[in-house]
């Protein structure tokens, strides 16, 4: 899979470079170009990463004090560095919690936390979808010329809401949702044999519970909930506004609106989800191309696709990932152990 990503990526990265009306073409023709927006939009990807490591880092110090914010920014880039290359993103949360125990985080602490930011921001990327589609349904019917990009984004945006479903259900009623994994035992038997089937279905009725702790004791708090609400609806605005900057970079004299970028944005996020490909890469693109088609010039349009895959996702490759090398040292584990047990 990451050779495929890779070669893919690769064979991408030349095609909008050096193809008719690539980002070759456009450097040497193009003359009235703001490259100073490129910044903004560098800067409001870079604002998103430091939200979300901000989040993660108050969640984390209410218990461990000594959990300082250059620790919640070493986390948070080792989970964009990981999520940018497995499928589906399903690294991210794994190398998070590992890196977060190498500075004394309890692990099932640390999964509890990630878990519960992770459901505020689905449900908070939900809702924001849902307004933005209301807000702009004419504008996206008359967007889709092709019935696989309308496919796609249904199933993306089905896939989101039954995640979210799923995610408070676990919540909430955690029994139903135990009763509902445990149909699958039969055919997980017959895959990974009895006794694997047994113990991975026992880690998943754990995880469930411990996710149901978490939950009753994230609702005696709701100031943090509303806090981190209104952080991830700041961290999702930096998101989506990446492409209208760079629209603003490279078509100066456009006049669409912020709000129309922000929903096409929603919608190449949901056709993103379809297929578990380290960072969608093709499918992204793809419908990148097609919705933002409209805004950019036939000269710029690659360009701008080339632009905001590097900011969005090579820059979690590119620059995240060494930062994500180096880890806490087991001196500072047991030196934060330590001063665990002093206080205790």
């Amino acid at each position: 899979m990451n050779f495929i990503t890779v070669f893919l990526c690769t064979g991408l990265i030349l095609y909008f470079i050096f193809s008719e009306n690539g980002l070759r073409d456009f450097l040497t023709n193009s003359r009235n170009a703001n490259y100073k927006y490129l910044l903004l939009a560098l800067a409001a990807h870079i604002c998103n990463c430091l939200v979300d490591c901000i989040i993660t880092w108050q969640m984390v110090r209410e218990k461990y004090p000594h959990y300082k914010l250059l620790h919640g920014l070493k986390s948070t880039v080792t989970a964009h560095f990981f999520a940018a290359v497995t499928p589906g993103g399903s690294g991210g949360q794994p190398m998070q919690i590992y890196t977060m125990v190498k500075y004394g985080i309890d692990a099932g602490f640390a999964s509890s936390v990630l878990l519960m930011k992770f459901i505020i921001y689905q449900i908070v990327t939900t809702i924001y979808t849902i307004i933005l589609f209301i807000m702009k349904s004419k504008f996206i019917v008359s967007q889709i010329n092709n019935r696989i990009m309308p496919a796609f984004a249904v199933l993306g945006f089905a896939f989101q809401l039954t995640l979210t479903f799923f995610l408070l259900l676990a919540g909430i009623k955690p029994e139903p949702l135990k009763k509902f994994f445990a149909l699958f035992l039969p055919i997980l038997k017959k895959i990974k044999g009895e006794n694997d089937a047994e113990q991975f279905m026992k880690s998943v009725n754990t995880n469930i519970d411990t996710f149901a702790k978490s939950n009753k004791e994230a609702v005696k708090k709701p100031f943090r909930i509303i806090l981190c609400t209104l952080q991830i609806v700041l961290q999702i605005s930096f998101i989506y506004s990446v492409p209208y900057f760079i629209y603003k970079a490279l078509v100066p004299l456009g006049q669409e609106s912020f709000v129309t970028m922000f929903c096409s944005v929603a919608f190449v996020n949901a056709v993103s989800q379809v297929l578990p490909i380290p960072g969608s890469s093709g499918v992204a693109e793809a419908a990148f191309g097609i919705f933002f088609g409209t805004f950019f010039t036939k000269e710029s349009l690659k360009s701008a696709v080339l632009i905001w895959r590097t900011i969005t996702y090579y820059f979690s490759i590119i620059i995240e990932g060494p930062l994500s090398v180096s880890s806490g040292s087991k001196r500072k584990r047991k030196e934060s152990d330590l001063s665990d047990e002093q206080k205790n």
